[in-house]
């Protein structure tokens, strides 16, 4: 009986100790595939969380990393490679041309009409630079025309103590030159790029235009002060617009100047000398007031005035000074527009 018994209680038990291996199998194998699938899961998110980290940690990076930069006066200068805080002299309007909003810039770029507006947030740091409102802005960079650093030597030296200054000139193409510098400075070289291919379509329909309109008739540019004549070249006052944007007729005395000098300002002559460089079309600034106006209200009266084709024809335009003044990429483009009715309007 004993023996039978123990036979019946091991059977039973093994019953039971089976049923209990399965089951703890059962447990262990799904506490496996949690414990895999938290791990799994645990692992995408360390991984998520350090994308993100790093992802948040690159602008601190880069906002601290330099490199070097060689200037228009061959100066190898250390910048930001990504500038924040920017004061620039001359160049206001080919920073806002890719996005940029300078903190501080010169006092000519608030007489420029076409970018005062987008100026309103921008401090005037004054001509020549006033030093302690630099150090008020406390820019990470500074950019400033090769005219402040030799008309303004001394300020510059001072200024180079507040932050890395880069010197570009004028003396060069603003739109292939000036411009791409000025955006490779804010690394915004896409934003420029895509700036003057929209330029070139304007230029190109514009150049097309004025040539059906003019065929080979010469235009030239003055600009009448009290006791000055000037006739403007390849830069300012128009000059680039007409003679690289439209790419007008010059006359042949202009041509030459160009030639001797490719980003010349102007060339002073005498009154009696205009008709050498009188032309078939002739844009004409004068201030409209003060001394000027009355200097231009003399010669529109004398012989030799009345003498030229442009007057003859009705082809001599008044331009508005506080808009052709200015040399930068926003002005050519701008002027480039009213220019292009002036020279096809059917009532020039």
């Amino acid at each position: 009986m004993f023996t039978n018994y123990r036979i019946k209680f091991n059977a039973s038990s093994s019953l039971a100790f089976l049923l209990i291996i399965i089951l703890l199998s059962g447990c262990g194998a799904t506490a496996t595939h949690e414990t895999t699938g938290s791990t799994k899961s645990s692992e995408e998110t360390v991984s998520s969380g350090a994308s993100q980290s790093a992802s948040s940690e690159t602008p601190a990076s880069t906002d601290s990393e330099t490199r070097v930069f060689t200037d228009d006066l061959g100066r190898e200068v250390e910048i930001p490679v990504a500038p924040q805080r920017v004061v620039i002299s001359d160049f206001a309007a080919e920073m806002l041309a890719v996005g940029g909003t300078p903190i501080g810039a010169g006092h000519n770029e608030f007489k420029n009409v076409f970018i005062a507006d987008k100026l309103e947030q921008t401090e005037n740091i004054g001509d020549p630079p006033n030093v302690e409102k630099l150090l008020e802005l406390a820019p990470d960079l500074i950019v400033a025309s090769t005219v402040f650093h030799e008309i303004y030597p001394e300020v510059m030296e001072q200024l180079e103590k507040v932050a890395p200054i880069l010197f570009i000139s004028f003396d060069q193409d603003p739109i292939y030159d000036t411009f791409p510098k000025i955006a490779d400075v804010l690394g915004r070289q896409k934003e420029a790029k895509q700036w003057i291919a929209e330029y070139e379509q304007e230029a190109e329909q514009a150049r097309a235009q004025v040539k059906a309109a003019l065929g080979a008739d010469t235009v030239s540019i003055f600009r009448i002060e009290k006791g000055r004549l000037r006739i403007y070249l390849n830069r300012n006052f128009a000059g680039y617009m007409l003679y690289r944007g439209l790419q007008v007729n010059p006359p042949k005395e202009v041509a030459s100047e160009i030639a001797k000098q490719p980003f010349g300002s102007a060339i002073q002559i005498s009154l009696e000398k205009l008709p050498e460089y009188a032309t078939d079309h002739m844009f004409i600034i004068v201030r409209n007031e003060g001394d000027d106006q009355a200097e231009f209200e003399q010669i529109k009266k004398s012989a030799l005035w009345k003498s030229l084709p442009a007057v003859q024809e009705g082809n001599v335009y008044q331009l508005e000074t506080d808009k052709y003044y200015g040399a930068d990429i926003i002005t050519i483009r701008e002027t480039l527009k009213e220019a292009l009715v002036i020279l096809t309007s059917d009532n020039r």
